[in-house]
């Protein structure tokens, strides 16, 4: 054992020395995952992403405030306030969906539905229609609430009515009749008003205050009920939800091409050290053939267990948190297991470093695109999906996406680990066998 380590080691600090093949190692992957999931973003549970919506006041009144606050309520919008210029300028420029202006004189009228007060001026992306009715449908909403606000401070009620009786009787526009008419009207109001401040006032020291006269007040009493569809839990919609941010996707596929270089690398290496007659020399110290290659796939293993787990690390950082750690450790030693067998027999495809660099790179580039190293094998039509159970690479990004946020039990994982560990196993019996053979 103690000579398969220090022909590992060997390896390893050849493989360090070439700082190019490193970068492909480390560097690339890191970059692949620091940019895709970048670009990602939020991608998981946390849903759509809110609406940018900027609001200009101009009021500045109880019942404007009231409104912005019921507008920020909602949990899909992102609301921000600003001068009316900047908010215009930056609907132009597409920061945000639309610009909502509250008008001066908006709070004397707004939730009064006998009254025309100052209109709302909106501004909208024409290049995001299905956002801007999201938006007009939530500004109705909000002003919904208004009308609640209204209804539900018999006083504040009580001073507008009687602004509106003012109005009318200093209106000679208006008919004697209809003035009539409309004076009753508005003292029904009063007296209504009237009779619910004084059942709020009685109900205000029992447990039920807070329901009583219109504070408890709808406008329809609505029950939701369960209507959604059973969804498959292998479907792309079951899987995307849980998915917590970018990186969960981002990592698991860029470690596939850490794992690709460092196959590439150990199968180059073996060659090189055939034709510089290395192997040659080697066969002369009092080692064997097989500790030859055992050193070789430890060095292989160490390598492919570090990369991966530096990667590991650096998403950590960056707030990726695995569902679990001992099932991250399994599928790391698996991948190792299984990429460390695959690379003895590529290691034989040619004679020279190019020819088996430029194969080997070539079979993994296939490998990845089939298996889920370029992007998730969810998004692929169905017929590769099918094609994809046969690539060794979709089973480890399904390992390692197992553990980080598939959310696998150690039964679900023993699947694609144990298919990697079978890979391994066959892969590298058949590698040693023919390099056997061929020296």
């Amino acid at each position: 054992m103690k000579r398969v380590l220090i022909l590992a080691f060997k390896d390893l600090k050849l493989i360090t020395r070439d700082k190019l093949g490193m970068f492909f190692m480390l560097g690339f992957p890191i970059l692949m995952a620091l940019f895709f999931g970048t670009i990602m973003g939020n991608a998981g549970a946390s849903g759509s992403r809110s609406l940018k919506v900027a609001v200009v006041d101009l009021d500045n009144s109880d019942m404007s405030q009231r409104f912005v606050a019921a507008l920020k309520e909602n949990d899909v919008v992102s609301v921000a306030a600003m001068p009316e210029d900047e908010a215009v300028n930056s609907v132009r420029k597409g920061d945000h969906v639309g610009v909502v202006i509250l008008p001066a004189g908006f709070g004397k009228t707004a939730g009064i539905l006998w009254e025309s007060g100052p209109a709302i001026r909106m501004g909208l992306d024409p290049s995001r229609k299905a956002e801007a009715g999201m938006l007009q449908g939530m500004v109705m909403q909000s002003m919904g609430q208004l009308v609640m606000a209204r209804f539900q401070d018999p006083a504040l009620m009580r001073t507008v009515i009687e602004d509106s009786k003012a109005d009318i009787s200093g209106d000679e526009t208006i008919p004697p009749a209809t003035r009539l008419v409309l004076n009753g009207l508005m003292d029904s109001l009063t007296n209504m008003f009237d009779s619910i401040e004084r059942v709020n006032l009685e109900n205000s020291d029992s447990d039920q205050s807070a329901n009583s006269g219109f504070g408890g007040f709808e406008l329809a009493n609505i029950e939701q009920i369960d209507v959604s569809r059973e969804v498959d839990p292998n479907s792309r919609a079951a899987v995307l939800k849980k998915v917590r941010s970018g990186w969960d996707i981002s990592f698991p596929l860029s470690m596939v091409w850490a794992v690709l270089a460092c196959v590439a690398g150990f199968a180059t290496l073996i060659v090189r050290e055939q034709t510089l007659g290395t192997d040659t020399r080697l066969m002369v110290a009092p080692v064997n053939r097989g500790q030859l290659l055992a050193g070789k796939g430890v060095a292989c293993f160490i390598c492919l267990t570090c990369v991966l787990s530096t990667m590991i690390l650096i998403a950590v950082a960056l707030g990726m948190r695995p569902l679990r750690w001992d099932l991250v450790a399994l599928a790391v030693v698996s991948i190792g297991i299984g990429f460390v067998g695959l690379m003895l027999p590529m290691s034989l495809i040619g004679k020279t470093e190019q020819a088996v660099s430029g194969a080997v790179w070539g079979i993994c580039t296939v490998m990845a695109m089939f298996g889920g190293g370029m992007i998730p094998v969810v998004f692929m039509p169905d017929f590769v999906q099918k094609l994809s159970d046969y690539v060794p690479v979709k089973w480890a990004v399904y390992a390692m996406e197992g553990a980080i946020w598939r959310g696998f039990s150690f039964r679900e994982m023993l699947v694609p680990c144990g298919l990697l560990a079978i890979i391994g196993g066959v892969a590298g019996t058949v590698g040693v066998y023919l390099i056997s053979r061929r020296n």
